[in-house]
C-alpha cells in the first residue's frame, strides 16, 4: 500500500490512537512505510507529518516486518544507533508492523515516558503485545476495506468509461426493474438526455419496455424493433436483451439499443452486393453518352426527384447508382426495387413495410419497408410504370409530403429519401389510357434523363464488347480475344434491341463458341449472324422499329408476336425469343400475357 492510500485512513488512525492511549495510559504513534508520522497522541499529536529517523526502531520493524519491544533504552542496540537518542525521553517502546498481503505499509507503537509506564510494559509485555496485535489487525482490516473499495471504485469508473465509449445504447436493470446502468447513447436514443434514470423504475419511464418482460420470461431476445409513441412522433429503435444471473438466480437484465435508422442502414450495407460506383465506371465515349453523363453529374448535386427514361438493357440502374455516388447522400444506403418483379399484393408491403398482425403470415414485430431502409440515402424504383394505380397514389403522397405508413399501421413516418425512378415504357401513352397517374408523372419527372440506346452510340459498341470479353474470360488475362473486321462491322450495324445487356450476353456466347485465333462471324449468335447473311432474322420481319412513329409498346408487341410466329409457342421457343430480345425469361412470359399473345 502506498502513502496516498494510508492517508485516506488518517482520521480513522488518529481516532484509534486516541482510544488506545486512553485505555492503556500510554502514548500512541503511527507511521507509514516511509517513516512519516500519520497519527499520534500526547506530544506526538503536534508532530504528525514529521519524518522519523531512518535509524530508529520504527525502521527496524518495517525492514523485518516483526514486532520490536524496548524496555531498557540505555542498553538497547536500536536505541544506541538511533540518531535522535540524545533528545529521546522515551522509557519504553512496543512497535508492531502494519501490513496487507505480506507488504508492510506502516508501524503502530505504544510509547511510555515514565518509570511506572516502563515497569508496566516490562511486566506485562506479552499482554501489551497481544493487545497491539489486535489493534494492528483492526487497522489492517480497515486498510483492506479501503483498498477494496478503491479498487471497486476504479473498476466501476473503468466499466463506466467502457460503457460510455460504446456507440450503441446500453441499459441494465435489477430484478425489481430499477435502472442500475444507462449510458449517454441510450439516453439520446430514448430522447431522455436530461433525465437521470439510475435508481428509477423503468416501467415509470417506459411502461412497455420489452426488457421488463425478460425479468418475467427469462427469455433473451435479439433484433427486436420497438416503437414508443409520443405526442407528435414516435421513438423507434432496435434492441437485444438478455437476463443477468448471480449465484444461480436472476438478478436483472441488460439490453443493447441501436437507432432504427442506424440498424437498418448497417443491415443494408453488409447485405448490398452491388455498391454505388462513379460515373467513370460507365464505359463509353460517344457524344450522346457523354451528354447524359454530364447531366447525371449536375443532377447528383441536388436533391430533386429523377426519372431515368430508356429502353430495357441500357443500364438505368448504373446511372441511378452513379447519381447516388456523386451526391451528398453517398454515405447513406442505396436501395433498389424492381417494381415489375414483385407481385402487386407484395409490392405495397415491400415498399412501405408492415406492422405485426397486418396480414396472415406477417412477421412478428413487423418489417420495415424500402422507404425506411433508404432513410438518409436513395431509393431507386426501377420499372416504376408497372405499379398499380392504388400503389401510385401512395407513392404520390410519399413524394408530395414525405410521409409513409406501414401496411396495417397507423403511425406516420417521414424518412429522408431521394427518389430515382426508371422506366422503359411510354408514360405519356399510359397516361392517355388511364394506366398511369398524370400527377405522379409530373412529380417523378422533375429531372428526366434519357439514356441513349446502343444503336445511338455505335462508337461505344466495340470497346464495350471487348470489355465484356475481358470481364467474362480468364481472370488472369488482361486482354480479350481479337475481333475480325467482319465481326466489328456486324456488331456495329446490328440494331441491339436488348442494348448493353444483349451485348454482354453476346460476349459470353462468343466465349463459349470461340476456340482460338480471331473471333469470326461464325462465333456470333445465329440471330445476329443471320441478320447479315441472308437468313430470316427476327428483326427483318418487323416493319416498324422503336425509333419510327410507332410507340415502343406497339413495336415490342409486334416483335414478340413475330418471334412466336417463327419460333413457336413452346417453353424452349420462348426462352430463345427472350434471349434474342435481351429480356429475362420471366419478363417475356409477363409481356406475352400482357399483350394477350398467349392465346
Amino acid at each position: 500500500m502506498v502513502d496516498a492510500q494510508i492517508l485516506s485512513l488518517q482520521p480513522f488512525l488518529q481516532q484509534t490512537a486516541e482510544a488506545v492511549a486512553t485505555v492503556l495510559q500510554l502514548d500512541v504513534t503511527i507511521a507509514d512505510c516511509q517513516l512519516t508520522r500519520v497519527a499520534g497522541t500526547g506530544k506526538y499529536s503536534a508532530l504528525v507529518g514529521d519524518k522519523l529517523p531512518s535509524s530508529s526502531a520504527f525502521a527496524e520493524v518495517i525492514r523485518t516486518n516483526m514486532p520490536y519491544i524496548i524496555v531498557d533504552p540505555q542498553n538497547n542496540i536500536a536505541c544506541k544507533r538511533c540518531e535522535a537518542r540524545e533528545h529521546c525521553r522515551e522509557t519504553c517502546h512496543t512497535a508492531y508492523p502494519l501490513s496487507t498481503n505480506g507488504q508492510s505499509f506502516g508501524v503502530l507503537a505504544l510509547i511510555g515516558f515514565t518509570e511506572e509506564q516502563r515497569h508496566r510494559m516490562a511486566t506485562h509485555s506479552k499482554e501489551y503485545l497481544a493487545f497491539i496485535e489486535q489493534m494492528a489487525k483492526l487497522i489492517e482490516s480497515a486498510a483492506r476495506n479501503i483498498h477494496i473499495t478503491r479498487e471497486l471504485r476504479e473498476s466501476r469508473d473503468q466499466l463506466k468509461g467502457v460503457v460510455e465509449a460504446v456507440g450503441e445504447g446500453i441499459m441494465a436493470i435489477d430484478n425489481k426493474g430499477k435502472v442500475i446502468c444507462c449510458n449517454k447513447a441510450a439516453l439520446e436514443i430514448l430522447e431522455l438526455e436530461n433525465t437521470n434514470l439510475i435508481g428509477k423504475h423503468l416501467r415509470d419511464i417506459i411502461p412497455n419496455a420489452p426488457i421488463l418482460e425478460v425479468l418475467k420470461t427469462l427469455a433473451p431476445y435479439d433484433h427486436k424493433e420497438v416503437s414508443i409513441p409520443l405526442i407528435s412522433k414516435s421513438i423507434r429503435y432496435v434492441t437485444a436483451a438478455t437476463p443477468l444471473y448471480g449465484q444461480g438466480r436472476i438478478i436483472g437484465a441488460v439490453e443493447l439499443l441501436k437507432r432504427f435508422e442506424d440498424a437498418t442502414r448497417f443491415a443494408y450495407q453488409i447485405s448490398d452486393s452491388q455498391p454505388s460506383r462513379a460515373i467513370d465506371h460507365i464505359l463509353g465515349t460517344s457524344a450522346p453518352l457523354q451528354e447524359t453523363k454530364k447531366l447525371v453529374l449536375r443532377t447528383a448535386a441536388g436533391s430533386s426527384t429523377v426519372l431515368l427514361r430508356g429502353e430495357s438493357g441500357t443500364g438505368k440502374e448504373l446511372f441511378a447508382r452513379a447519381i447516388h455516388y456523386h451526391s451528398q447522400r453517398r454515405s447513406g444506403p442505396f436501395i433498389a426495387v424492381n417494381c415489375a418483379a414483385i407481385p402487386e399484393d407484395l409490392l405495397d408491403s415491400e415498399l412501405f413495410g408492415y406492422d405485426e398482425g397486418a396480414f396472415t403470415g406477417a412477421r412478428k414485430g413487423g418489417k420495415p419497408g424500402k422507404f425506411e431502409l433508404a432513410d438518409g440515402g436513395t431509393l431507386f424504383l426501377d420499372e416504376v410504370a408497372d405499379c398499380s394505380l392504388r400503389l401510385q397514389a401512395k407513392l404520390l403522397r410519399a413524394l408530395d409530403f414525405g410521409e409513409i405508413q406501414r401496411v396495417g399501421g397507423t403511425q406516420t413516418m417521414t424518412p429522408d429519401v431521394r427518389i430515382i425512378g426508371a422506366t422503359n415504357k411510354p408514360l405519356e401513352d399510359l397516361i392517355k389510357h388511364g394506366e398511369f397517374r398524370e400527377d405522379l408523372y409530373y412529380r417523378l419527372s422533375v429531372i428526366p434523363i434519357y439514356i441513349p440506346p446502343l444503336r445511338e452510340r455505335k462508337t461505344d459498341i466495340i470497346p464495350l464488347f471487348q470489355s465484356f470479353l475481358i470481364k467474362h474470360s480468364d481472370p488472369m488475362q488482361e486482354t480479350g480475344p481479337t475481333l475480325s473486321k467482319n465481326v466489328c462491322n456486324i456488331l456495329e450495324n446490328y440494331n441491339w434491341p436488348g442494348n448493353v445487356r444483349e451485348l454482354e450476353n453476346t460476349a459470353q456466347y462468343v466465349l463459349h463458341t470461340y476456340s482460338g485465333g480471331k473471333i469470326e462471324s461464325r462465333h456470333l449468335p445465329p440471330r445476329i449472324r443471320n441478320h447479315f447473311t441472308g437468313g430470316e432474322p427476327l428483326g427483318l420481319k418487323i416493319k416498324n422499329t422503336p425509333d419510327s412513329t410507332v410507340t415502343v409498346s406497339e413495336w415490342e408487341r409486334e416483335a414478340i408476336a413475330e418471334g412466336l410466329k417463327h419460333l413457336g409457342n413452346t417453353a424452349g421457343a420462348k426462352e430463345i425469343l427472350a434471349e434474342q430480345l435481351g429480356m429475362s425469361r420471366s419478363t417475356i412470359y409477363r409481356k406475352i400475357k400482357k399483350y394477350k399473345l398467349d392465346k
